[in-house]
């Protein structure tokens, strides 16, 4: 149990410094924010060599937290969710 907590911990400062990165990304302009789901999620996955459920999460975060603003993005998470 002890090393399933520690496994968790990792990817928790994991996502922390991939999320922290990914806003760097948005402020600097370099990532494009009128993209759809699939082409943000792509763009994502290249940037930071994470899989399509990282991408999607990062994404999701990134939304939740107002960064990527964009309409269409935000159907097509709810989409997903639903």
């Amino acid at each position: 149990m002890k090393k399933a907590v520690q496994v968790q911990n990792k990817i928790d400062i994991e996502d922390d410094e991939l999320i922290e990165d990914a806003i760097k990304l948005l402020k600097s302009g370099e990532f494009k924010n009128d993209l759809n789901l699939q082409r943000t999620i792509t763009m994502l996955q290249r940037r930071f060599r994470i899989g399509w459920n990282r991408g999607f999460y990062l994404a999701r975060v990134l939304r939740d937290k107002d960064l990527l603003v964009n309409p269409i993005v935000d159907g097509e998470i709810a989409s997903e969710l639903d």
